[in-house]
C-alpha cells in the first residue's frame, strides 16, 4: 500500500505507456489510484526511433519501417490517442493530461518524475523468461526516479 506523509495529498501521478498489455494495466491502475487520491493524472507516451514500442506500433498500423522513420511523432500520437480512447472513451476525464515526448523512455519518465508524487509503469517482457524480470525502462526508473515508482504486471 502506498501512503504519503500524513497531512500531504497526492497531487500528480505520472504513468508511462507504450501500447503493451502491461502498460494498459498500469494506465487503468494509475487512473483508479489518482481518482481515489484526488490527484491529476499525467499520461506519457515516450518514443524513440529504434525503441520496440514504436516499431511494433508501426507494424500494427500497416506502416513499413521507412514510413515509420519519417513519421514517428505521428505514430506515437496516434497510439497515445488510441490508448486514451480505449481506456477513457472520448473525451478523456478532467484532470487527465496526455502527451507524447521524443526521447529514450526511461530518461523521459525520470524527467517527468520531478515534482510528481508517483510514477506508474507496466512491466514489459519479451519472452516467458524475460517477462519474469523487470524491464530495462522500469529498472532504470526505479533506480533514478525522483518519486516512488509502482510497476504493474498484468
Amino acid at each position: 500500500m502506498i501512503h504519503k506523509n500524513s497531512g500531504s495529498d497526492f497531487k500528480r501521478v505520472v504513468v508511462g505507456i507504450d501500447g503493451s498489455a502491461n502498460s494498459s494495466a498500469a494506465l487503468h491502475w494509475a487512473w483508479e489510484f489518482s481518482k481515489k487520491q484526488g490527484a491529476h493524472l499525467e499520461v506519457v507516451w515516450a518514443w524513440q526511433i529504434g525503441f520496440p514500442s514504436l516499431e511494433l506500433a508501426s507494424i500494427g498500423y500497416g506502416m513499413d519501417v521507412e514510413e515509420m522513420k519519417v513519421k514517428p511523432a505521428r505514430i506515437a500520437q496516434y497510439q497515445l490517442d488510441k490508448e486514451m480512447k480505449d481506456v477513457f472513451g472520448d473525451p478523456h476525464p478532467t484532470g487527465v493530461l496526455a502527451s507524447t515526448q521524443e526521447g529514450y523512455p526511461a530518461l523521459v519518465l525520470i524527467e517527468k518524475s520531478k515534482g510528481a508524487d508517483l510514477l506508474v509503469l507496466g512491466n514489459r517482457g519479451h519472452s516467458p523468461i524475460v517477462e519474469t524480470l523487470i524491464g530495462s525502462v522500469s529498472a532504470h526508473c526505479i533506480a533514478n526516479a525522483e518519486c516512488p515508482v509502482v510497476v504493474i504486471k498484468k
